[in-house]
């Protein structure tokens, strides 16, 4: 009896010592492949094509009767930076819309900020603001927006909204701005008891819940306004990340890009921008650019919006003169 209780118990012992080795190597073999194997796996691929076929470029669309083709130089690569203003309950639009060009060879960039009341014509929706194209079809919509309206064609964007941004600055312990201007606005209590902040001119530096107040403030001060602070702030934080305290901060930069950021960038593909820019100056490699009133006038809709309509061929003057690096 006592044998074929060992004989039972050494039986049960082989079989989960087998379960276990097999529990094992399947474990391994899904790990190798959502990772190492991933984009050789039909299912992965399906899960993974999802996401980037809604970020998908086509063939560059035909710009609208009278837009001009802007041609630009194969050095110069062209990105959307956009703010979202995303909330759970509300959606988001895109109040944020920045035309970034690099050209490659000089590591110099041009900033071009479009007004997001900016009444365009979207393709197969009719017209409408610019800051809801996004949220009408993804960066795609956006991108032949933008051909379609100015003759420009984006192929490549960032969108981050708020939560994103405040990781950023803080990880970057903050950024320095430097302005000629005076900002004062309403602002929340956590930043000034009387809920009223005022900074500038000079030499700013702004932690990420200052930061964030900065580039949104509205009550006291145009969108016009906004574009401007946001420009700073964005070249400040290009700046910071390629100085040697922000090198250091890279691998958790790309780790918030990778989790926080929607962009159709690897962050593979980011590290050869990195070398491209390395030793940027936000005030002498960054030209600096907005869609203003002597390129749009407002205008109210016939349900009684205000926006801008767009001066077409003002707006491509300015576009050509951005995009072009000598």
């Amino acid at each position: 009896m006592l044998k074929k209780n060992k004989r039972r118990i050494f039986g049960q012992l082989i079989l989960l010592s087998g379960l276990l080795l097999i529990f094992i190597i399947a474990s391994a073999m899904i790990y190798l492949g959502a990772t190492v194997f991933r984009s050789q796996l039909p299912i992965f691929q399906l899960i993974d094509g999802e996401t980037v076929i809604s970020q998908t470029i086509d063939s560059r669309p035909t710009a609208n009767p009278g837009v001009e083709e802007i041609n630009v130089s194969a050095s110069v690569r062209l990105y959307m930076v956009l703010g979202s203003d995303y909330r759970p309950e509300s959606g988001f639009r895109t109040d944020i819309l920045i035309l970034i060009a690099l050209d490659t060879v000089s590591g110099k960039i041009s900033m071009i900020s479009f007004p997001r009341d900016l009444w365009v014509s979207i393709p197969g929706f009719g017209e409408q603001r610019i800051n809801t194209v996004v949220q009408l079809g993804g960066f795609p919509l956006l991108a032949d927006t933008m051909q379609s309206n100015f003759g420009v064609y984006p192929t490549q964007f960032a969108m981050i909204d708020m939560e994103g941004f405040l990781k950023v600055v803080d990880e970057l312990g903050g950024v320095t701005v430097t302005t000629d201007q005076y900002t004062a606005d309403a602002c929340d209590s956590s930043l000034d008891p009387d809920r009223w902040c005022e900074v500038g001119p000079g030499e700013i530096t702004l932690d990420s819940a200052w930061a964030l107040w900065y580039v949104r403030a509205r009550y006291n001060s145009s969108d016009f306004d906004r574009m401007r602070r946001t420009q700073e702030v964005i070249g400040a934080i290009m700046e910071k990340t390629l100085s040697p305290k922000g090198l250091l901060e890279l691998p958790a930069l790309v780790e918030i890009y990778d989790t926080g950021v929607e962009s159709n960038i690897t962050p593979a593909q980011l590290f050869p921008l990195t070398r491209i820019v390395l030793g940027f100056n936000s005030s002498e490699d960054v030209r600096r650019f907005s869609i203003g009133l002597n390129e749009a006038t407002g205008w109210v809709t016939s349900e009684g919006a205000s926006v801008l309509l767009p001066n077409i061929p003002a707006i491509q003057v300015i576009l050509k003169d951005a995009l072009t690096f000598d």
